[in-house]
């Protein structure tokens, strides 16, 4: 079978052919309809994640296809990508206790769209115990998981305030928020508290950096803040009296410790919403296994547009 292989970081990607995979215990052959590009898939290529396991090995930490009986299944996380081979091939092993079923009314390439920045955006979301009534501010609104969080957040019944650094994403993100801010970290302050005066309830950051002490700020009395980047900066600082005054949390959220049955039952809510039509997942192109490279490139300068399939 064809596969993506990586055989030493910060190198180019290739398409060689490969035994099929072994499958142990537990564990289902998945053929692959599409596997899901995201930038911890690049992270991992460019060797940023300590975690990682030896080389040569199939990049892909995510993805949809169909069992040997027949059923549409998602996967995500588990070592995939990471310790193990991932999803970008024509096969995959996959442990069972990571398989999610995909519904009827929900396409493969939805479902392929929402694992990882659904799950993140669905689980964030739940940390925070957004409800009705609540004001959520989401940084970075054009993102993936930003895109998401938004639809997710007004289905809930919160009024969704969206950040974005760039005007020309007015348009983007205006479809999924209640108001669009235009701001750097330096007049995020000013501008949200034009339009929420006594500050949100809720904030979600895939940020940091200098954003983190307006953030701060912004949040109102028993505020909750979901961190789950750091895309402007590595650190996260602010004054203490700003948190404790107000009751506020701070919660940081990665999905790479959660358990992949959980990560799987998230999913398939998600994919629910996708079959009612209350969620869609931005879908910017359809790539073929030879286009991983440039997969890779479109996410390394930003230039995605929405999420990446490849098709073997």
């Amino acid at each position: 079978m064809r596969a993506v292989r990586q055989h030493a970081y910060d190198q180019p990607l290739v398409v060689e052919e490969v035994a099929q995979p072994s499958v142990g215990a537990g564990e289902s052959l998945v053929t692959i309809a599409y596997g899901s590009v995201n930038p911890l898939d690049v992270w991992i290529a460019n060797g940023a994640v300590a975690a990682a396991g030896p080389l040569p090995r199939t990049p892909g930490c995510e993805g949809v296809g169909t069992t040997a009986d027949g059923a549409r299944v998602a996967f995500r996380g588990a070592g995939l990508g990471i310790v193990r081979d991932g999803s970008w091939a024509e096969q995959v092993a996959v442990p069972n206790a990571a398989l999610a079923l995909i519904p009827d009314g929900c396409s493969d390439a939805q479902a392929a769209a929402l694992g990882i920045p659904g799950v993140t955006a669905f689980d964030c979301l739940e940390a925070a115990e957004v409800g009705a009534g609540s004001t959520v501010l989401i940084l970075g609104a054009s993102g993936g998981v930003s895109t998401i969080a938004m639809q997710l957040a007004r289905a809930h019944g919160a009024r969704v305030i969206a950040q974005t650094s760039s005007v020309n994403r007015v348009g983007q993100v205006s479809r999924y928020a209640d108001e669009v801010v235009v701001a750097a970290a330096d007049g995020l302050e000013a501008e949200v508290r034009e339009i929420a005066p006594d500050g949100v309830d809720v904030i979600l950051d895939p940020l940091a950096g200098p954003f983190s002490a307006p953030c701060i700020r912004l949040l109102a009395a028993k505020g909750t803040l979901v961190l789950y980047g750091a895309s402007a900066g590595k650190e996260f600082c602010f004054g203490p009296q700003e948190m404790y005054r107000k009751n506020a949390r701070l919660i940081g959220y990665s999905g790479l410790p959660v358990d992949p049955e959980a990560t799987a039952r998230s999913m398939e809510a998600l994919f629910a919403l996708v079959a009612a039509g209350t969620l869609e997942a931005v879908i910017a192109a359809e790539l073929a296994l030879d286009d991983a490279n440039e997969a890779v490139d479109r996410i390394t300068g930003n230039r995605a547009g929405g999420k990446l399939l490849l098709k073997p």
